[in-house]
């Protein structure tokens, strides 16, 4: 014979506790999409970040404390923001410059940096080519914003964007490795 509770009577203690982790569960499911939208940099300083099945980016004792290591490079994510010019003098009182491409998996590796972040690439005016902070032009798509004076690069949701120098960012700094031992 079952016993059956009036509908009256308060839940079971095995569903009240249901409910309360099924709240629990959904919010940190959330959470965990806000991060990973909003591209939240600190993930990257969690430990080790694979980005192709065999690269991998850390802190490890090649490069200076607080920057990470990729390929043959050391890569400092600032916390603070400056406009691009700032930027690149920060990067320079650091040995090395805002960040630049070399290739193809670089490229790759820059989609797991945050997102509106100062980078070494920028031009003379709107009608005139973008070139890289050690000289080289780019070969990259750049989304055009839609500003006459918008001649510095940076990143923006998994791509190079347009943006006014004058603008406050965050940046990227690059430091080759090579250059550590020299």
């Amino acid at each position: 014979m079952a016993i059956r509770l009036p509908s009256d009577s308060p839940l079971p203690p095995w569903r009240l506790t249901a409910e309360i982790l099924g709240i629990i569960f959904l919010k940190l499911v959330f959470i965990v999409i806000i991060v990973t939208v909003l591209n939240f940099p600190a993930f990257l300083a969690i430990g080790m970040l694979e980005v192709n099945g065999t690269q991998k980016a850390s802190h490890c004792g090649r490069c200076p404390e607080d920057w990470l290591s990729y390929s043959n490079n050391c890569y400092y994510i600032s916390g603070d923001k400056k406009n691009w010019t700032e930027s690149q003098m920060a990067c320079v009182s650091k040995k090395s410059n805002l960040i630049y491409i070399d290739n193809e998996e670089e490229m790759k590796f820059m989609n797991f940096l945050p997102s509106s972040s100062w980078i070494g690439l920028s031009r003379e005016s709107r009608n005139y080519p973008w070139f890289w902070i050690n000289g080289s032009p780019s070969n990259q798509n750049i989304t055009e914003a839609s500003g006459p004076a918008y001649n510095c690069g940076m990143l923006f949701s998994f791509g190079l964007q347009s943006a006014s120098c004058g603008a406050a960012k965050v940046y990227i700094c690059k430091l080759e490795i090579s250059s550590l031992n020299t």
